[in-house]
């Protein structure tokens, strides 16, 4: 198959998989439906080669840890610092999946199994592409598959907790409220990652300067410095992780602006990319294997749940906030922005009877939800996953 008809196809899917997400208000997300598509696909009239035949392979792995220094600008430290209860939630239920793998799913799925979903269930895509590129290196390939199907699959766990959760407290919130005789909320989603940087040392580059070349090489500049960096150290400190520290840095200190990568228009296409390296071992899931992985994957997703449901009772009792508010913010971890940003928008649209209801429960749900996922996403889940792929050989 040529090159730009493998492109195509993937496209193809891709864009069904973006159409049905958007008409089913993310309830069938994205990754899930494209991930569906191309698995069907392999079974029956797609070759096996389709991602290899694309040719974007090389451009994929190159561009991951430059799109992970990109997730590093979009952290908002004063933010978490404010809402540091529910960093200190989103954490708890992090660590209580982690262990859980660790001490029972270990006994249950084997040592290779638990710990390499523990950094998936923990986040999302910087956390599964930790594991693949080791279990890749290994000659692990069950491993691969296996957190791949995690990844598509979990957005179908939490995000149903999530909206269940956050509309039971809604209703309760809105008849307080109302007792209240109403007060109103604003908030808006793009401050969590737009805030000043805090410790800038460079001058802010002119807005007319702010062009998609001169972003794109401060943007590689700084991943280039992090791969660097990260050799130096010979692998003691996974190169994902390190690109994650050193976009964090950099924007705190001016010189990479938030959301850099939105900002030069490359987002979108680094994703195209970035999703050829997620489905890569979906040829070689096989129906068979597909059958052999349903106790691990069964036993992962219940250990996952009972975890983040225990934490999220205890941390209850240490804060003012309900078990149901605690199981939203730690369930998060299982899909991430923007399903932090939609399930926050969608239950407050419903729940809602005018604009300041919905504005009220924007301003009680979303910035929670947003530290949620940027903690267990774009931070827990990689240090996690860059340690416990130690424990796959």
């Amino acid at each position: 198959m040529s090159p730009l008809t493998a492109v195509l196809i993937c496209a193809i899917i891709y864009g069904i998989g973006d159409y049905v997400s958007n008409r089913s208000r993310a309830m069938l997300p994205m990754l899930f439906v494209s991930g569906f598509l191309l698995l069907i696909g392999f079974w029956t009239v797609l070759p096996s080669t389709l991602l290899e035949d694309t040719g974007l392979f090389p451009i994929s792995v190159l561009l991951a840890p430059m799109f992970v220094v990109h997730l590093g600008t979009m952290l908002n430290l004063q933010e978490m610092k404010k809402e540091y209860r529910t960093v200190v939630i989103a954490l708890a239920a992090v660590a209580a999946i982690t262990l859980l793998l660790f001490f029972i799913g270990s006994l249950v799925i084997g040592q290779q199994f638990a710990a390499s979903a523990a950094g998936p269930l923990s986040g999302g895509l910087v956390a599964v592409l930790i594991v693949q590129e080791t279990a890749g290196a290994m000659g692990l390939d069950e491993i691969a598959i296996f957190v791949t199907i995690l990844f598509v699959l979990q957005l179908f766990i939490g995000l149903p907790i999530a909206a269940a959760c956050l509309s039971a407290e809604a209703r309760i919130a809105l008849e307080k409220y109302r007792q209240r005789g109403g007060e109103t909320t604003a908030i808006d989603a793009d401050a969590m990652s737009a805030s000043e940087a805090k410790w800038k040392i460079f001058p802010a580059t002119p807005a007319q300067l702010q062009t998609p070349f001169i972003l794109l090489a401060k943007l590689l500049l700084v991943t280039w410095l992090a791969l660097y960096c990260a050799d130096l150290m010979s692998g003691t400190i996974n190169k994902f992780v390190v690109a994650l520290l050193f976009g964090i840095l950099f924007k705190e200190l001016g010189f990479l602006e938030a959301k850099v990568l939105e900002k030069a228009n490359g987002a979108g296409l680094a994703l195209f990319f970035l999703f050829l390296l997620v489905y890569w071992y979906l040829p070689k899931a096989t129906p068979a294997s597909l059958v052999e992985l349903t106790i691990p994957i069964v036993v992962v997703f219940s250990l996952a749940v009972v975890g983040v449901a225990g934490s999220a009772l205890l941390m209850s009792k240490f804060y003012n906030y309900s078990w149901r508010l605690c199981m939203a913010i730690g369930i998060s971890c299982m899909f991430g922005f923007p399903g932090t940003y939609i399930i926050p928008e969608e239950v407050a649209k419903a729940q809602a009877s005018n604009e300041e209801e919905r504005e009220y429960l924007l301003g009680l749900f979303l910035p929670k939800m947003l530290v949620a996922g940027f903690v267990t996403v774009s931070i827990a889940s990689a240090f996690i996953s860059a340690f416990m792929v130690k424990l796959l050989q």
